[in-house]
């Protein structure tokens, strides 16, 4: 949408444009060749980029003037009753680094008659854009950086240099509106006039965003001849595929807007109007207006036959953005129903009341997350160890310091009992993890310091982490419930669909985002088709019974307080369906549910009117959460923060810090200046 700037309306011939118009566009750029023009030219804006951020990197300029990036044009020009055309071109100036001024350069040519084209500046003035209006500009011999408030033209030959004098910071935004009169725009036949200006040079640096440029005709009015859209007045558009053309018989007047001009491109008008509106013109004897009529009408073939050839590209392209996708998401799905199918499970119950399988809770924990161990994985760990009395959960209280002095806190805390009496490897692997060696004599870990830990010695610390996830993967492969995790397959499909996402990317940069629709289709489609590929999984017949068996425990131990079942007679096996709940994942609420499901006579006959230890992790003490939920917020906060630790490096090839050093030369500080 053109948006007129606050300048361009003081301008007496800027007005509103009927809709009612008939308009005529010849465009002699191929939109094809246009559209590799701007892929090359975004291709080389990422290599500019990067040779911009070396240049920073390894010298610091002298002097720092930028580029500026215009994005409102607005170009009104009035042809004289002698033929001069006025023009008052305003730009809006967006700067991305700071400048000492802007400059325009204007070409003498020779027209169609043979005559040289002349310009001279009649006056320039600058808007802040703070309200208060242009301000005008004084023209001097000479100038240097610095200067504000000045403008100098100069003659270089073959065109005109114009350099105004404005300093600006980067991210300044500012109008400039330069006045100007040219000689050789219009020429007088024997059979019309004609105008015949390009308005907007291929030699501006950015491009100029959201173009309009309004033609006027200061002696239509007492000429006695009036206009008529279509007879004698006539206009044509040449450059962007995407400008218009729009003629007002009433005004008379003519507007071309164009979206966009970008750099080494052109934009003119071309106008053929009576030459009873330039009576002061001397006319050729030649007529005119046959030679322009043949020469638009080719080249508004030309245009339209390319536009025709870029429709059928881009059709064709979008029909592809969207077919290709689909076809692939087929043939993952086809996949994935057929050699991605397990085997039909033999248990079939709603509910299962029993623990799945004699493996150890952290695998199963793994096992339903696809091989993944999740936080819950150490969690449940730790109630099976304090399940066989290897560990004890207390709570502490501790002083710690505060704003009014020291204050008394609560916090959980794992205490060894019989680092002996864990014999499974995992138990073993969690108690190093936790507790370190048996040399260490570590016996008392308060929760907050398992965090700690993690963000202090992240090395030693992943390194145990990692030993504890291996040997779940250890045992989760030894029992062969996975019989093809489709790890090619995944990676096959991931890999196509990235290359699809980026070719529907480019095609969709390329032809100027001409179809949003296509392109937002064909992500979703290669999404779905990665998603579908990432549910590849086949399992064996022992592994599809245990994942069902897991499931329709979950299920009923989430069920279990609305179902009003008796609890189970073997207080033992609870227990241990306790810690698998947490293994399975079920919310802390459901937890405290199954243990309140306990009668208290039970625990006291049992264990002498102490609770038994599993279930003190599934209650709230005081002001802190359940012992389950804080491990696992715990838990997830050491993993995070020991994935984004990096590695140190010892052979100097980058990562993260070491410690010890200081001998280096050199040193000191700073800061800006």
């Amino acid at each position: 949408m053109y948006e007129t700037p606050p300048c361009m309306g003081a301008c007496p011939i800027h007005r509103a444009v009927p809709d009612a118009f008939r308009h005529n566009g010849a465009i002699e750029a191929d939109l094809v060749e246009r559209f590799a023009m701007r892929s090359g030219k975004r291709l080389l804006c990422a290599c500019a980029a990067l040779v911009m951020l070396v240049s920073v990197l390894v010298a610091r300029p002298v002097q720092a003037l930028a580029d500026s990036y215009a994005y409102g044009v607005d170009i009104q020009a009035q042809v004289q009753a002698n033929g001069d055309l006025k023009v008052s071109e305003c730009r809006l100036f967006d700067l991305d680094d700071d400048a000492n001024g802007v400059y325009w350069t204007i070409p003498f040519a020779q027209n169609q008659q043979g005559a040289a084209s002349s310009a001279v500046i009649t006056g320039v003035s600058v808007d802040e854009h703070d309200g208060n209006g242009p301000h005008p500009f004084q023209r001097v011999d000479a100038a240097e950086n610095g200067q504000n408030g000045v403008y100098t033209v100069a003659n270089e030959g073959d065109s005109l240099m114009l350099k105004v004098f404005t300093p600006h910071e980067d991210g300044d935004a500012f109008y400039v509106t330069v006045e100007y009169t040219l000689t050789g725009a219009v020429m007088a036949w024997a059979d019309t006039a004609e105008l015949y200006w390009q308005f907007i040079g291929p030699d501006w640096e950015d491009d100029s965003e959201s173009v309009g440029v309004l033609i006027g005709f200061a002696g239509a009015a007492g000429s006695g001849v009036a206009a008529q859209a279509g007879e004698n007045l006539l206009a044509w558009g040449h450059g962007p595929l995407d400008g218009s053309v729009a003629l007002d018989a009433a005004a008379p007047q003519v507007r071309l807007d164009m979206p966009r001009v970008q750099s080494g491109e052109f934009a003119e008008a071309r106008v053929v109007f009576p030459t009873a509106w330039v009576p002061a013109l001397a006319a050729s004897s030649e007529e005119r207006l046959p030679t322009i009529l043949e020469e638009e009408q080719a080249w508004a073939d030309e245009a339209n036959a390319r536009r025709e050839q870029a429709r059928a590209i881009v059709g064709a392209g979008s029909a592809a953005q969207v077919s290709i996708p689909a076809i692939f998401l087929a043939i993952v799905s086809y996949l994935k129903l057929t050699r991605g199918r397990s085997p039909k499970p033999v248990f079939q119950e709603t509910y299962f009341r029993d623990v799945p399988s004699a493996d150890h809770p952290a695998v199963i924990a793994a096992f339903m997350e696809n091989g993944d161990v999740p936080d819950r994985a150490f969690v449940a760990t730790l109630m099976k160890l304090t399940d066989e009395r290897v560990i004890a959960l207390e709570v502490q209280t501790v002083e710690t310091d505060g704003l009014f002095g020291t204050k008394q806190e609560e916090r959980y805390c794992l205490r060894l009992l019989d680092r002996a009496a864990a014999t499974d490897p995992i138990d073993r692997a969690a108690l190093q993890l936790y507790f370190g060696n048996e040399a260490d004599g570590v016996t008392e870990v308060p929760f907050d310091q398992v965090k700690y830990r993690a963000e202090h010695d992240a090395e030693a610390c992943k390194e145990l982490v990692d030993d504890y996830k291996a040997e779940i993967s250890a045992q989760l492969e030894r029992r062969s419930l996975v019989q093809s995790d489709g790890g090619t397959l995944k990676a096959t499909v991931t890999g196509i669909a990235i290359a699809l996402g980026i070719a529907s990317l480019l095609f969709f940069l390329f032809t100027d985002f001409a179809n949003l629709g296509a392109f937002a289709i064909s992500i979703l489609l290669l999404v779905a088709a990665a998603v579908v590929a990432m549910t590849y999984c086949v399992y064996s017949q022992e592994g599809v019974e245990l994942r069902e068996r897991c499931v329709a425990l979950k299920r009923w131990l989430e069920d279990f307080t609305r179902l009003n079942e008796a609890m189970p007679s073997d207080l033992i096996l609870w227990n241990k369906l306790l810690v698998m709940a947490v293994a399975l994942g079920v919310s802390d609420e459901v937890l405290r549910q199954l243990a309140d499901a306990v009668p208290r006579e039970l625990r006291e006959d049992l264990y002498g009117g102490y609770y038994y230890p599993v279930y003190w992790w599934c209650y709230p003490y005081g002001r802190l959460n359940s012992p389950t939920d804080s491990m696992r917020s715990v838990q997830a906060a050491s993993l995070a923060a020991l994935a984004s630790s990096l590695d140190t490096s010892g052979a100097g090839m980058g990562g993260g810090f070491s410690v010890g050093g200081g001998g280096g030369v050199g040193g000191g500080g700073g800061g800006t200046f």
